[in-house]
């Protein structure tokens, strides 16, 4: 690492695995289960848990904005050169939180 606080990609590669594989796949999850409840739950008309389900929802989907914003101060401190491979390694994750929150919004605003 050099004075400037620039990794190399193998540095970071045990954060974006945790990334990719444990903490945007269980946050897109919660996001879905809670998309589907909401649904459920305006089609019996229990206005009150749909209420509660979008709280829920709206805090699912700060998170993975905030994992985002994380993924990305990551992203600033690697090496120009391993930019590509870090940003293939990622896009995957991050096309996957955008649809779900776009998706949600759309529920919500249907």
């Amino acid at each position: 690492m050099d004075e400037l606080g620039i990794l190399p990609l193998k540095r970071v590669e045990l954060s974006l695995s945790k990334f990719n594989e444990v903490a945007i796949p269980h946050h897109l999850d919660l996001m879905r289960q809670h998309r589907a409840n909401i649904i459920k739950y305006e089609e019996r008309g229990e206005y009150g848990r749909v209420r509660a389900e979008q709280t829920n929802a709206r805090r699912v989907s700060a998170q993975l904005r905030s994992l985002l914003s994380e993924l990305e101060a990551l992203r600033r401190r690697v090496r120009p050169e391993d930019l590509p491979k870090f940003d293939a390694s990622t896009q995957r994750s991050r096309d996957l939180t955008l649809r779900a929150i776009m998706d949600y919004l759309g529920t919500v605003f249907k």
